[in-house]
């Protein structure tokens, strides 16, 4: 199975192994029936994305970040907290095409703050050249301030049981509809924001590769699916598109909502694709070898 990072921040950093499909644009595709019920149609295309927008803008969801070039948003990212000096954004490693320079990119709060970064650390067990490391496509950014206008510091989930979970993924990457995938006409440049849509964990680790959640676009005909229940979790049902990469996955916990997983890896962006997330709760110490003060919860 053909697999593409989420997210591509320069022409020639993108891995030859992995084939960039569209320009970065702010997030998700989704169903047509809840574009449609939103208002998209082929004249007002942005339109069908409000549910999805307004979603992403909860106040729960505050931690998202963009992860700008200079020209559009090419990837995502989360807050996880502060020390005295700076705040900390986990990421994923590909959208730095295998660097790590921190000035690749302006890191904008959901607020609506610009963040410059100060130091990227790649995890050690990412390897940009093999698909079998998916799993392990994280990075922590060490911003040159603390982080004012992003909500409560937002917890890491460390529990096991994550399978047949309902996650809602974040991110700015591109948006379309199922029928057809992701296009930059589904997005009003005029006001660039975040989206968000659900899914079900259908897979953890297993035949797709060690620390992945996996999860899959179900269609309103239930034909579509490749794993788990062939019905879309809900009207939010949805998928990665390009330039979510990095972005978070939450589940909701009694006690609040909780980051699960970082956004990894998609094979398209119609009905029937299939999206890895990278999970965090496996991954708790290296994130307190950079960030030891961040928050769990189960």
């Amino acid at each position: 199975m053909p697999r593409r990072p989420l997210a591509h921040p320069f022409p020639l950093m993108v891995l030859a192994a992995w084939a960039a499909t569209a320009l970065p644009a702010p997030a998700v595709v989704i169903l047509d029936s809840t574009w449609k019920a939103n208002g998209g149609t082929s004249d007002t295309r942005p339109a069908g994305f409000a549910a999805h927008v307004a979603l992403a803008m909860e106040p729960q969801f505050a931690p998202i970040f963009g992860l700008h070039d200079g020209e559009a948003f090419g990837g995502s990212a989360t807050w996880i907290g502060n020390d005295g000096e700076h705040g900390y954004l986990l990421t994923a490693a590909h959208n730095f095409g295998g660097g790590s320079d921190p000035a690749a990119w302006t890191y904008w709060s959901r607020g609506g703050t610009s963040y410059e970064g100060a130091e990227v650390h790649i995890h050690p067990d990412y390897d940009p050249d093999s698909d079998e490391t998916s799993g392990y496509d994280m990075a922590i950014v060490t911003l040159g301030a603390p982080v004012t206008d992003a909500g409560d510091q937002p917890c890491l989930y460390d529990g096991d049981d994550e399978l047949g979970r309902t996650v809602t993924i974040t991110g700015y990457g591109s948006r379309g509809i199922g029928s057809s995938g992701q296009d930059d006409s589904y997005y009003d440049f005029d006001g660039e924001t975040p989206a968000a849509a659900r899914n079900v964990v259908d897979e953890v680790d297993g035949s797709h590769g060690e620390n992945n959640l996996m999860i899959d676009f179900d269609a309103e005909s239930a034909d579509a699916s490749v794993m788990g229940d062939a019905d879309p979790v809900d009207e939010m049902e949805g998928i990665l598109g390009s330039g979510d990469s990095g972005g978070s996955s939450w589940i909701e916990l009694p006690q609040g909502w909780v980051i699960v997983a970082t956004n990894t890896w998609g094979d398209d962006s119609v009905y029937g694709s299939m999206s890895g997330l990278s999970r965090v709760s496996t991954q708790l110490d290296w994130i307190a070898s950079v960030f030891p003060d961040f928050c769990t919860a189960h």
